[in-house]
């Protein structure tokens, strides 16, 4: 019988998408090739846990960066926002951004590397879209599950409260900020043994993630700069101001900081940096400028 013709549209996508159709699993009842991505409900005693988020050229890569590099920082970026939450990634939708033709392969490559980041976390990509943009970008929109009200959120820092790094600050270019792990694991862990009150991802830089935290638990905080753990080559004022670190930060209630420190079971280094002061003490940061990567300055 004759082959129906395909589409160039069509070809494409079959060719980025083929590896990833061997990541389904049993809670997946419709994937990628339907209209609609359909799963199995998660048992009750789960919340779920929503995120989307995007890379585009230019901005958050060039075009120079290996193509699959780019897509896989696309998929971690997103990871390391459900690490904060403490979550398990379920199911992902990928939106690629495509120019022209010639820019297919290079898609090709970046859905590669995306798909190799997936396999690790036993991820499934169950669909998305496609649509011609002016540069190649990539959006994952993912879907997760956490324990039932165990998820911490950005407000529930109060003064006394500790203030944790994991990893080491600073060190994102040339190249971390394309080869990171997220700390999945770590952010599980931590929120299985409910020792954040609250937690988020250094995405932004120290500077601009650390302010977020306390608008939303409204709070103050002192910083000690000789304390920061940093990459090599790395000073303070990077770890405040570069950004895509993607380490968890998070505040522990000061009892609670000795278990932490004695059952940590991860390589990952685990340092204290501060703490939180009552809002009228402000913040406290001995010099370090309050900004980090901000897309609209």
């Amino acid at each position: 019988m004759k082959k129906l013709p395909l589409s160039p549209e069509d070809h494409w996508i079959r060719r980025w998408t083929k590896s990833l159709k061997d990541l389904s699993t049993s809670q997946i009842r419709h994937g990628i090739g339907h209209d609609c991505a359909v799963l199995s409900s998660f048992p009750s005693h789960l919340d779920v846990v929503l995120k989307t988020d995007a890379v585009v050229e230019g901005v958050h890569f060039t075009r120079s960066t290996p193509a699959g590099l780019a897509g896989r920082k696309a998929l971690a970026r997103a990871l390391s926002d459900l690490a904060a939450a403490g979550a398990t990634p379920r199911a992902a939708l990928i939106t690629a951004g495509c120019p022209n033709l010639r820019s297919a392969s290079r898609l090709h490559q970046a859905y590669r590397g995306l798909s190799l980041l997936a396999k690790q976390f036993r991820l499934s990509i169950v669909g998305g879209e496609t649509i011609r943009t002016r540069q190649l970008l990539l959006s994952v929109s993912l879907f997760g599950t956490v324990p039932k009200k165990t998820s911490p959120n950005r407000a529930g820092a109060r003064p006394g409260h500790l203030l944790f790094v994991t990893g080491k600050l600073g060190g994102s270019w040339p190249r971390r900020h394309l080869t990171f792990t997220p700390r999945l694991a770590e952010g599980q862990w931590l929120v299985r043994n409910k020792f954040p009150s609250a937690m988020l991802d250094l995405s932004d830089g120290l500077g601009a993630d650390l302010p977020r935290l306390a608008r939303a638990s409204r709070i103050g905080f002192r910083i000690y700069p000789d304390q920061i753990p940093l990459s090599p080559r790395a000073t303070p004022k990077l770890a405040f101001t570069r950004g895509e670190d993607y380490e968890l930060l998070f505040s522990v209630p000061p009892k609670l900081a000795p278990s932490l420190l004695r059952r940590w079971p991860f390589p990952t280094p685990l340092t204290v940096i501060g703490s939180c002061l009552p809002i009228h003490q402000g913040y406290q940061t001995d010099g370090l400028p309050l900004r980090g990567y901000d897309h609209l300055r």
